[in-house]
């Protein structure tokens, strides 16, 4: 007879209950920090406020209704970051911390009873939620206050929390929390664009590293393959990062490019589902590389190795070497142009090379970057746009940081050259990175002769334009590394 009745851990309602049960803690939680002034919202707030519980309720009868576990998994997440959050948040009123950590232990004790933490679900919430708060970290919304302020909990409008320029579009109607030691500042949109980042950005982790691990076979030696992995993973995310940190200076202009970066991960994610991992080549990718028009190729190469030293002595005579974009933007073609030299040359069949040695590629790539770099050196920046001959012999070397990087293209082998865009694409998406970020976090100028607001936007600029190609570069090594058994 006892077997007519399953135990309370079992069962639909069960498990709704738990969900439930936490939610309850929570806005106990919240209805005392109300009733004795620890919470004080701000008039214009008040719906937004009571909206976050709305939402909290509808998520939870998603996960009980939610058929796909990937889909629970999620949510779980949210829940679990959320209640963590508020726990975090709510020091030193531990009188609000223990209820809502009650909230995060009962989300915790569900997840862990459902799925098991060394589950699969269980990497995955590791692996969200590790997502998910990079993204939040990296987008500034989080901050600690520089003086600690002992008036409670308050909640107000995002607007009291950004500069005269007005709200970002991505974070309108949106709210800021200010706490004893931290501010929080977040938006419904913003939590989805991010969420859904996290979650794409997971799923083509995980996807990556089974793909590659089921066609090391296609590839040669164990250690392209390592590195086919973490490069193809470290394209992924600074893709993903990209909403996220430009969100420091969102403007309506920005939204479109946020939008091109969720495209981007997206569509990887659709081609490692739909053709990668069943064992399918992209024809669209299969027809840019290699290059099956030899010709139109060669006539773009020469085109651009003669167009730009005219360019550049047309920009000097007007004096353009002093715009940031046309300075950034010649260093970074004479680099190309180098690298198109040796492919000519390679194509004509006059030079054949083989660098088998590991210590030789790394030291011709480090040569390489330098000697492009080095031109953005302050110093070395300024001398370049002062002389008219500092700034040919910037071109000069940069051209021949192009060739070296040309030689260990050509040098590496099939599979090596793959990494190698992939490497390429990621050095100049990295380096806007760091010019952005310096110039948002610190407000510095690197180049004062340049000004801070043409710094930020060339960093915009050149990550905008580099997204693309990195994302065809991983595409690329992804797309040619199908084992050719499963094509037939």
């Amino acid at each position: 007879m006892s077997g007519e009745f399953h135990s309370l851990d079992h069962g639909p309602f069960p498990v709704l209950f738990f969900h439930l049960l936490g939610l309850a803690a929570t806005l106990i939680a919240v209805e005392f920090g109300l009733l004795s002034g620890i919470i004080i919202v701000d008039s214009n707030v008040q719906l937004q406020f009571n909206a976050i519980f709305i939402i909290l309720f509808a998520i939870i009868m998603a996960i009980w209704l939610a058929p796909r576990n990937k889909l629970k998994t999620l949510l779980s997440t949210t829940l679990i970051l959320f209640y963590g959050v508020l726990a975090i948040f709510s020091i030193p009123y531990y009188n609000l911390t223990i209820l809502f950590a009650i909230s995060l232990l009962l989300e915790i004790r569900e997840f862990h009873r459902l799925h098991g933490f060394r589950s699969r679900e269980g990497t995955w919430l590791a692996s969200i939620m590790t997502a998910l708060m990079a993204m939040i970290l990296l987008s500034g919304l989080i901050r600690i206050l520089p003086t600690a302020q002992g008036i409670g909990m308050l909640v107000a409008s995002i607007s009291d929390d950004v500069a005269s320029g007005g709200t970002p579009v991505l974070f309108m109607g949106g709210l800021v929390f200010f706490t004893k030691y931290l501010v929080f500042s977040i938006s419904l949109q913003a939590l989805l664009v991010f969420s859904i980042l996290s979650f794409l950005l997971v799923e083509n982790y995980f996807l990556i590293i089974s793909f590659i691990r089921g066609n090391s076979k296609s590839i040669i030696g164990g250690q392209v393959s390592g590195a086919l992995t973490v490069l193809s993973c470290q394209c992924e995310s600074i893709t993903a990062a990209f909403p996220s940190i430009v969100s420091l200076v969102l403007t309506a202009s920005i939204i479109p490019l946020i939008f091109e970066s969720i495209l981007l991960v997206f569509l990887t994610n659709i081609l490692l589902r739909r053709r990668y991992m069943l064992g399918k080549r992209s024809s669209l990718l299969d027809s840019i590389y290699p290059v099956k028009n030899v010709n139109a190729f060669i006539a773009l190469a020469s085109a651009t190795i003669i167009a730009l030293p005219l360019i550049e002595t047309v920009g000097v005579y007007y004096g353009l070497q002093s715009s940031l974009y046309f300075f950034g933007s010649l260093d970074f073609l004479m680099l190309i142009a180098g690298i198109f030299v040796v492919l000519l040359v390679e194509k004509s069949r006059m030079l054949h090379l083989n660098m088998g040695s590991r210590e030789a590629i790394i030291f011709a790539l480090l040569v390489s970057s330098f000697t492009m770099f080095v031109w953005f050196y302050p110093p070395l920046a300024l001398y370049a746009i002062s002389y008219g001959s500092a700034f040919a012999l910037m071109s000069i070397t940069s051209f021949a940081g192009g060739i070296v990087a040309g030689l260990v293209y050509i040098g590496v082998g099939k599979e090596g050259k793959k990494l190698f865009l992939e490497f390429l694409a990621m050095m100049i998406t990295m380096f806007a990175i760091v010019v952005f970020y310096v110039s948002i976090l610190t407000g510095y100028s690197i180049w004062s002769f340049f000004g801070l607001t043409e710094q930020v936007i060339f960093s915009i600029a050149v990550w905008v334009v580099a997204l693309p190609f990195m994302w065809f570069a991983t595409n690329i090594a992804l797309n040619s590394s199908v084992r050719k058994e499963a094509l037939s």
